[in-house]
C-alpha cells in the first residue's frame, strides 16, 4: 500500500503516513490547499497537492478578473458558494480542459450541487474524461502521471549519486 504525507503550507505541518484514498479524501473535502505540498516516498519528494491528479484539483475559481483561486476541488467552490465568498455569477475554470463558465451554467456547481455525489465523480463528468482518460483531459492527466514518474526518477537518481559520492570521497579523500 502506497502512503502519503501532507505538508501545509500555512504551518509547514506534516500528516500521515495515510493512504492515498485518505489523502483524497481530505482533497475533496477542501481541507487541502493549492499551496500544500504531498509526498508519496516517505517525505523525499514534496509535489503541490495540484499535480496529483487523483486529488481531483481541476478548478480555478475567478475570485476578481485580476486574481485566481486554485486549483482546488469540487467541494471547495461548493464550500466558497455556501460561505457567500462567490456567487453564481463567478467564473470558473476547469484546468483539465481550459473551459471557463459562470457557475450558475454548470448545474453541478450550483448552491445544493448534486446531492451525494462524489465530487471526483462530477469532476469528471463535468470535464468529460470520465475517469477513462480519452479526450484532451485524459491526456493531460496522461502528461500529469509521465511527469510525476520522471520527478520520482530524477530524484531516485539524485539520491544514488550523493550515496556515490559520499563512498567516493570516503575511499579516496577526493571531492569528484
Amino acid at each position: 500500500m502506497e502512503t502519503w504525507y501532507l505538508k501545509k503550507h500555512d504551518d509547514e505541518s506534516v500528516h500521515g503516513p495515510v493512504p492515498l484514498d485518505q489523502l483524497r479524501d481530505w482533497s475533496l473535502s477542501a481541507k487541502i490547499s493549492p499551496l500544500d505540498k504531498v509526498s508519496y516516498d516517505d517525505k523525499w519528494t514534496w509535489l503541490r497537492a495540484p499535480m496529483v491528479p487523483e486529488l481531483h484539483m481541476d478548478w480555478l475559481v475567478e475570485v476578481t478578473p485580476d486574481f485566481l483561486y486554485g486549483p482546488t476541488t469540487f467541494g471547495t467552490v461548493q464550500e466558497f458558494l455556501a460561505a457567500g465568498e462567490i456567487s453564481e455569477d463567478t467564473y470558473i475554470l476547469n484546468c483539465v480542459d481550459g473551459r471557463r463558465a459562470q457557475i450558475k451554467e454548470m448545474a453541478a456547481f450550483r448552491k445544493g450541487g448534486e446531492n451525494g455525489a462524489d465530487p471526483g465523480k462530477v469532476t469528471d463528468r463535468l470535464t468529460g474524461d470520465g475517469g477513462e482518460g480519452g479526450g484532451d483531459g485524459g491526456r493531460i492527466r496522461q502528461l500529469e502521471d509521465m511527469l510525476v514518474q520522471q520527478r520520482r526518477a530524477l530524484e531516485e537518481a539524485e539520491l544514488r549519486y550523493q550515496r556515490l559520492r559520499v563512498k567516493y570521497i570516503e575511499k579516496t579523500g577526493e571531492n569528484p
